[in-house]
């Protein structure tokens, strides 16, 4: 039996994995502006995001291992359509998120290690997508459960560093995580992006799709697992509140007062070195380079994963990787995994060169996934609250609840955010 924390994480894996892949790039923009605009006042939408992914994520797994059949072979009973419409989101979506990984990458270790040439950024991010691709190609899953374990320990080091010497007040971290209020701020059009910002990042939506991969990845595909993957769940959730947490914290108690929107990636890194110098401004920067690193990797497995699942399902004469429950292999040599691979981690290069704003296309990304989840929490709800598909484990009253209130906040939000633009 493994003893202590260490211990204790071995045993964990999909988890950590998802965890760190939501906490990348978007997260960290996301939640810095929320700070930053509105101080500890939306730490309550934190929670009630990350609340509503772990209903939404325990409902996907127990269906997982329950059932023996991976996640999308359950969407596939809405009919092609709706795999075809998952196929191109994640084609879309996939791309967006490399995009800004790539150019955060670059940048953080710009200001850690910088080059004696113009270009030194841009060498970097080069640098580290080449290194996270083969990490991804040769190493697959079991390489990027490993390296996701050692960072999590580096940003969970970092934020809370910054956290507690920004000077944070307590008692506002209490009321802003238990009492709901709408916050007075502007930063990229208002509050409300910031809110749906949050959602998208927090809640998540196709991302949510890779959890139960990763499972399959790590071997856990019957119901004898269920146990296993509660704790590992329950982990996961906590770690995303917390450092998700610790970066609003950090943000409110540098740049609310001083009433300075977060704009680019400068500015996140002015969040610490106003208060720390150096010291500040190279802790933030290891901090963001290892949660948009632990993001590329693992959002470009689990993304790669799901889309050779889906492109074998709606594509006559090819037969998918996980066909049952029992195959004890690995989708990291198929073909079109390492295509999709290839195509996610190198296409989005021109970002190096281009003049953008990689924190704001965060922002814009992470607001444009929570288009799709009430289109995904429709079908998971159809298919978990089934019980013949389910048995005794298909959801209760309360679960199916708490999912058709995710889909309407959702969809709310959706509308909302488009009337806003367009007005």
């Amino acid at each position: 039996m493994t003893r202590g924390f260490f211990g204790r994480l071995r045993a964990l894996g999909p988890g950590i994995v998802f965890a760190l892949t939501v906490l990348g790039a978007g997260s960290v923009v996301a939640n810095a502006a929320a700070g930053a605009s509105s101080g500890y006042a939306l730490l309550w939408v934190l929670a009630l995001a990350v609340f509503f992914r772990y209903v939404w994520l325990s409902v996907s797994a127990r269906y997982v291992l329950v059932t023996g059949e991976p996640l999308i072979a359950g969407y596939a009973r809405l009919g092609k359509w709706f795999l075809w419409s998952l196929w191109l989101a994640l084609l879309v979506m996939a791309h967006l998120y490399t995009l800004y990984a790539i150019a955060l990458m670059g940048f953080t270790f710009d200001v850690l290690l910088p080059l004696p040439w113009g270009w030194s950024a841009e060498t970097w991010g080069l640098f580290f997508t080449l290194a996270g691709f083969g990490m991804c190609f040769w190493g697959g899953y079991p390489a990027v459960e490993t390296a996701c374990k050692v960072l999590l320990v580096v940003m969970g080091g970092t934020l809370a560093a910054v956290a507690i010497l920004s000077g944070p007040d307590v008692g506002g971290i209490v009321r802003g995580t238990l009492i709901p209020t709408r916050p007075v701020g502007e930063a990229f059009g208002g509050t409300v992006p910031i809110v749906v910002a949050l959602i998208g990042t927090e809640a998540g939506s196709i991302t949510n799709l890779t959890y139960s991969y990763f499972m399959y990845e790590k071997g856990w595909r019957d119901v004898s697992y269920l146990g296993r993957q509660r704790r590992d769940l329950l982990f996961s959730v906590v770690a995303m509140f917390l450092m998700a947490a610790l970066l609003q914290v950090a943000a409110a108690g540098t740049l609310f007062q001083s009433g300075v929107d977060v704009q680019s990636a400068e500015d996140l890194v002015r969040i610490f070195s106003d208060r720390l110098g150096r010291a500040g401004r190279v802790i933030f920067a290891l901090g963001l380079w290892a949660a948009t690193f632990t993001t590329f990797v693992g959002a470009n497995t689990g993304y790669a994963v799901v889309f050779s699942d889906i492109t074998r399902r709606i594509i006559p004469g090819l037969r998918p990787v996980y066909a049952t429950s029992t195959e004890r292999i690995s989708v990291g040599r198929d073909r079109i995994y390492q295509a999709a691979l290839a195509f996610w981690a190198f296409s989005p290069l021109y970002v190096l060169v281009a003049d953008w704003d990689a924190a704001f296309l965060a922002l814009l990304v992470s607001a444009i996934v929570v288009f799709l989840i009430p289109l995904l929490g429709f079908g998971l709800l159809w298919l978990s609250a089934s019980g013949e598909r389910m048995g005794k484990y298909r959801n209760g009253p309360i679960t199916n609840a708490l999912l058709i209130l995710l889909i309407l906040i959702s969809a709310y939000l959706s509308v909302t955010t488009i009337w806003d633009w367009i007005t």
